[in-house]
């Protein structure tokens, strides 16, 4: 797929549930938060970077430091809580990505806000915002938030061929849950829901 030809699906298309519902967790389809919980819940936004690689167009993860939080050491996109200086979650989403993974808003456009997601976990509602770059940027990593970042091939995940199954620690403790694997990445929960909305967009 062209960068072109990225953009223009995206922008053309509308967000489709139902491929990032065979990526939520069972347990997870078993909430269904109310209005009122997600207007009480806390906000944040991420940014779901695609750029252009060597060969052909790939997705920025990155991974989290281990810790004791709700998603120590899991896999996520750039991104973070609202802060009050933030006009909008467009401005949370850039603001996050340059401060965790040094992506300034001169290096890449947006061209698409996606719908919002409910994560029952951390009570967060998150705001994806996917973004274009025309080559590969270095970083510059926040060590505290960032452990260390890696790509996939955009067709990779298109075709469906790193989908699989995975066993991971939760508050319930361990679960089998759907993912992308990647290499030895595991992408689950949120950040692989998202994904799967970024490929019905394309799709």
């Amino acid at each position: 797929m062209t960068a072109s030809e990225f953009i223009n699906r995206i922008q053309k298309s509308n967000d489709d549930f139902s491929m990032a519902h065979s990526m939520m967790p069972w347990y997870r389809k078993l909430v269904k938060p109310s209005a009122q919980t997600l207007k009480k819940a806390n906000k944040a936004a991420v940014l779901v970077h695609v750029f252009q690689g060597q060969k052909d167009l790939e997705i920025l993860y990155m991974k989290r430091p281990a810790y004791e939080g709700t998603h120590g050491g899991q896999v996520s996109f750039p991104g973070g809580k609202r802060e009050t200086v933030d006009a909008d979650f467009e401005h949370t989403a850039i603001r996050e990505a340059e401060e965790e993974v040094g992506l300034k808003s001169s290096m890449f456009q947006i061209v698409k806000e996606m719908s919002p997601l409910y994560i029952p976990p951390s009570n967060f509602l998150v705001y994806p915002f996917v973004s274009f770059a025309e080559q590969k940027h270095d970083l510059i990593l926040e060590t505290k938030e960032v452990a260390y970042t890696f790509s996939v091939p955009l067709n990779m995940i298109l075709t469906g061929e790193l989908v699989d199954s995975v066993k991971v620690p939760t508050k319930m403790g361990k679960m089998k849950v759907p993912a992308y694997v990647w290499e030895e990445e595991m992408i689950w929960g949120a950040t692989a829901i998202i994904t799967a909305r970024l490929a019905a967009l394309l799709s």
